[in-house]
């Protein structure tokens, strides 16, 4: 069953996220299944409040596959250099079942 990682991603430190985040990191995403749905600063809020930033969408073949990918390795070094440079919300959720 496919999963999606949602994050709101607030970068203080645009270079540093270019240069030493974007591309390792995205290839330990590639390395996980992970296929991005979504990048985007321009969203409407219509309801309730939502964190300002990037906004990511990202689809996994598994539950398991994203979480491996967010605690794995590969992630780790990448991971690290995220914390320094952004500060984010994110949860990983299963694309589930239930009615709207």
């Amino acid at each position: 069953m496919p999963a999606y990682m949602l994050t709101f991603l607030r970068v203080e430190d645009a270079e540093t996220h270019a240069r030493d985040y974007l591309p390792g990191g995205h290839q330990a995403l590639l390395a996980y299944g992970g296929k991005p749905l979504a990048v985007t600063e321009d969203y409407t809020v219509k309801e309730g409040a939502f964190p300002k930033g990037r906004l990511l969408l990202v689809e996994f073949p598994s539950k398991e596959a994203a979480e491996q990918y967010y605690d794995g390795p590969e992630h780790a070094p990448y991971k690290e250099i995220l914390h320094k440079v952004a500060k984010s919300d994110m949860v990983i959720f299963d694309s589930g079942s239930m009615p709207i």
